[in-house]
C-alpha cells in the first residue's frame, strides 16, 4: 500500500499471509518496491492509525517514502506536487472529506485504500462528487485492503471495538446496534481470513453472540465462494484446514479479572498497556521524567520473556546484564579505553582490525543498553505497584481460589490496605470457582464490600452469568499433569541481589533493590483456563468435552439445514487455530494458549488469538458496573 499498491509489494504481502502471520502480512501491504521510495504523504483516520500503529514507527515511515502523516480530520495545507495515499474505514463521512480534498486539489495524486469493502453506494457518491469537481483524474488508485484489524504480535490480534461486551449483554441494547456490532466483527474476521488465505471449519457454543457471529460469518464466506468472480482466497489443495473457535466472553469472565504474574500480563494490567504502547515515570536525578516505550517483535527481550512469570525475568535480565558487560569490558580493553563513550573513531593508534571490530559492536551494544535500561524501568514501576497495591498476595490467594474459607476472604475485604478494585476482582472470581455460597454468607460478603468501598453493582450481572453457566469447571483450575518446580524461584532473591549489583556497575538502571524487597518468591501453577480447555477439546477431536454441543459450520460444504451443522461422525481434529472472544480478551488467556501449543507432544499446533478488545482488568470491570446498574 505504501509502495502505490506496486504488484511487486502486493506479492510480498500474499506471501506473507501464506505463512500464517497476521504482523508480517499486515507490514507487508505497507511494504515499498524495490528501488527509490516515491515521497508521498499518508492521511489516516483512527482505524487506520491504530492499524499502522503497532507495525510501522515513523522512522519506518520514512523509510518508506511517507514524509509526511496526518489525520483525516485535521486541517491540512495542499502539498501539490505529492501523492497522497489514503488509508481509512469507508464510511459516510470519510467519503465526503476525500472527496473535498479531491475538490481543493490538495495532492498531486491520490491512492485511496479502504481498510474494509467499500461499498457500492459509497463508491457512487465518491465519483459523482469527483466528477461534479471535474477533479476525477486525481484520483489513481481505488483498493479494498481488508485490514480492519490490529496486529500486536504475529499470533495476536483485537479488532479495537469498545465496550462490546457492554453492547451485547445490555437489556437495552436495541436489534439494530446488535446487528451493526455483528456485522463489525464478521467484517472484520472476514478480512483477517482473506490476509491468511484460508477458509476454515468454524465452531462456536449455541445460543450466544458467538453463534451469531459465526452463522452471519459463514454465510458471507459461502456466499463470496459462490458468487464472487474474483475469488480473494487461495485456490490452492490444503492439506488441512484450521479451525476458527469463536466463544463469547460470558463463558469465563474471571480470567479478565484475574490478578496475574507473567510480565506481558502484568504490563498490559497495571501499566495499561495500548496498542504496544505504554507510559512510565522514571526518576531521573531526583526528578519524574514520563518515557514512552514501544513493545514490539524487534525487542528480543520482550518476544522472549513476556510469557514468563515475572520473578523470572529478573534473572533473566541478570544473565542478559552480564553478558552485555563482558562484551563491553572486551571492546574497551581492546580498544584501551574506559568506556564506549570514550571509543574514537579516529583514534589511529588502534590497529584497523581492532578499531574496524569494535566500530561494528558499538551500534548493537548501545541499542541493547536502551533495550535492557527500558525494561529496568518498566519492571522497577510494576514492583512499586505490585508493592502498593500489595497483588502477591491477591495472586496468592488466587491460585488456590478453590481452598480460600470464608474467614480469610473477610480479611481480605476487611483490609485497609487493600484497594477496592481489588477485592472486587478476589470476589467475582471467588464467588464463580466456589459451587455453592448461601444467602447468608453472600448477603455478609455484600455488606462487608459496601463497608470497604467497594463498588457492589458488579455483582448483580455476575449473579445472572453464574445462573447460566457451570463455572466451577471453567475458572483457571490447575491442570493435573506437569506442576512446575520451585526451584526457578527459590533463586529470585539471589537473582535480584546479583542484578542489583550487575546494574550499579553497568549504569543500566539504579535504586532497584529497595523495590523488591517484599514481593514474594511465587510460583505460578500451570493450568489451562476455560478457553484452552475447550480448544483442546476440539483440536484434539476428545469426545465428552466442553465443545461436545458446539456448531460444527463448513462454508465450502453443500448446505443441507440443520444437519449440516453438526460435527461429522468420527473424530475431527486440527493443527492450526484461530481462537476470536467476542466481549474482550487479555494477555492472560492469549499466553495461555500459546503455552498449550507449546507443550502439544507430537504434532505441532500453531493458534492464533483475538478478540473485540483487549481489556485491562479495570476496563473490564467498568463494563461489570454498568451492566449491574441496568
Amino acid at each position: 500500500m505504501l509502495a502505490l499498491n506496486d504488484p511487486s509489494a502486493a506479492e510480498s504481502a500474499v506471501s506473507a499471509a501464506g505463512a500464517g502471520s497476521l504482523l508480517a502480512a499486515g507490514a507487508g501491504s505497507l511494504m515499498p518496491s524495490a528501488g527509490d521510495p516515491v515521497w508521498k504523504v499518508l492521511v489516516y483516520d483512527r482505524l487506520g492509525q491504530e492499524i499502522i500503529s503497532p507495525l510501522l514507527h515513523v522512522g519506518d515511515l520514512r523509510e518508506r517514502g511517507i514524509t509526511v502523516h496526518m489525520s483525516i480530520y485535521g486541517d491540512r495545507q495542499p502539498i501539490p506536487d505529492a501523492p497522497a495515499i489514503y488509508f481509512v474505514e469507508p464510511t459516510e463521512d470519510n467519503i465526503r472529506r476525500i472527496a473535498d480534498d479531491l475538490s481543493r486539489q490538495l495532492y498531486d495524486s491520490f491512492y485511496i485504500n479502504f481498510s474494509s469493502a467499500l461499498p457500492r453506494g459509497l463508491l457512487e457518491d465518491l465519483a459523482s462528487s469527483a466528477v461534479a469537481s471535474d477533479s476525477f483524474g486525481l484520483v489513481a488508485q481505488i483498493y479494498d485492503q481488508h485490514l480492519n484489524y490490529v496486529s500486536l504480535e504475529s499470533n495476536l490480534f483485537s479488532l479495537q471495538m469498545n465496550k462490546t461486551y457492554l453492547t451485547v449483554n445490555n437489556p437495552s441494547t436495541t436489534e439494530s446496534q446488535i446487528e451493526d456490532t455483528t456485522s463489525q466483527i464478521v467484517s472484520s474476521l472476514f478480512s483477517i481470513l482473506v490476509t491468511l488465505g484460508t477458509v476454515p471449519i468454524i465452531r462456536c457454543p449455541r445460543g450466544t453472540s458467538a453463534e451469531a457471529v459465526a452463522i452471519k460469518l459463514e454465510s458471507k464466506l459461502r456466499d463470496h465462494l459462490l458468487n464472487t468472480r474474483a475469488n480473494l482466497f487461495n485456490d490452492g489443495i490444503q492439506v488441512s484446514r484450521p479451525v476458527l473457535v469463536i466463544l463469547d466472553r460470558s463463558m469465563d469472565p474471571g480470567s479478565l479479572l484475574s490478578h496475574t504474574w507473567t510480565y506481558a500480563t502484568l504490563v498490559h494490567d497495571i501499566l495499561d498497556m495500548k496498542l504496544n504502547r505504554l507510559n512510565v515515570t522514571v526518576d531521573e536525578r531526583g526528578r519524574p521524567v514520563k518515557k514512552t516505550y514501544d513493545m514490539d517483535v524487534s525487542d528480543y527481550f520482550w518476544t522472549k520473556n513476556a510469557g514468563n512469570p515475572f520473578p523470572q525475568v529478573a534473572g533473566d535480565v541478570d544473565a542478559e546484564i552480564n553478558k552485555y558487560k563482558q562484551e563491553v569490558e572486551q571492546v574497551t580493553r581492546s580498544c584501551g579505553v574506559g568506556s564506549l563513550e570514550e571509543v574514537d573513531p579516529n583514534d589511529f593508534s588502534s590497529s584497523a582490525k581492532t578499531l574496524s571490530s569494535a566500530m561494528k559492536q558499538l551500534p548493537e551494544l548501545t541499542a541493547r543498553k536502551k533495550t535492557l535500561d527500558m525494561h529496568m524501568n518498566i519492571a522497577t514501576a510494576l514492583f512499586k505497584v505490585i508493592q502498593e497495591r500489595q497483588l502477591d498476595a491477591f495472586f496468592t490467594m488466587e491460585e488456590s481460589i478453590g481452598k480460600l474459607n470464608k474467614s480469610s476472604l473477610l480479611e481480605a475485604i476487611r483490609d485497609d490496605k487493600k484497594s477496592p478494585e481489588d477485592k472486587m476482582r478476589l470476589f467475582i472470581i471467588y464467588y464463580l470457582s466456589v459451587d455453592d455460597i448461601s444467602k447468608e454468607d453472600l448477603a455478609e460478603y455484600e455488606a462487608a464490600l459496601s463497608h470497604a468501598g467497594c463498588n457492589t453493582a458488579p455483582i448483580s450481572h455476575v449473579k445472572q452469568v453464574r445462573m447460566f453457566s457451570k463455572m466451577t469447571a471453567a475458572i483457571n483450575q490447575p491442570a493435573p499433569a506437569q506442576p512446575a518446580s520451585n526451584d526457578l524461584f527459590g533463586t529470585f532473591t539471589s537473582n535480584l541481589s546479583k542484578l542489583t549489583d550487575t546494574l550499579q556497575s553497568t549504569g543500566v538502571s539504579g535504586r532497584f533493590e529497595s523495590l523488591v524487597a517484599g514481593v514474594k518468591n511465587l510460583l505460578p501453577t500451570r493450568k489451562e483456563l476455560a478457553v484452552t480447555r475447550t480448544v483442546d477439546a476440539i483440536m484434539e477431536g476428545t469426545p465428552g468435552g466442553p465443545a461436545d454441543d458446539y456448531l460444527y459450520l463448513d462454508p465450502k460444504a453443500a448446505r443441507s439445514g440443520a444437519a449440516s451443522r453438526q460435527p461429522p461422525k468420527g473424530r475431527v481434529t486440527f493443527q492450526e487455530a484461530i481462537v476470536f472472544v467476542v466481549g474482550g480478551g487479555n494477555y492472560l488467556e492469549y499466553h495461555n494458549l500459546v503455552d498449550y501449543a507449546q507443550r502439544s507432544n507430537l504434532v505441532k499446533k500453531k493458534i492464533m488469538y483475538g478478540s473485540t478488545e483487549l481489556l485491562t482488568a479495570n476496563a473490564f470491570m467498568q463494563q461489570l458496573e454498568a451492566l449491574g446498574q441496568k
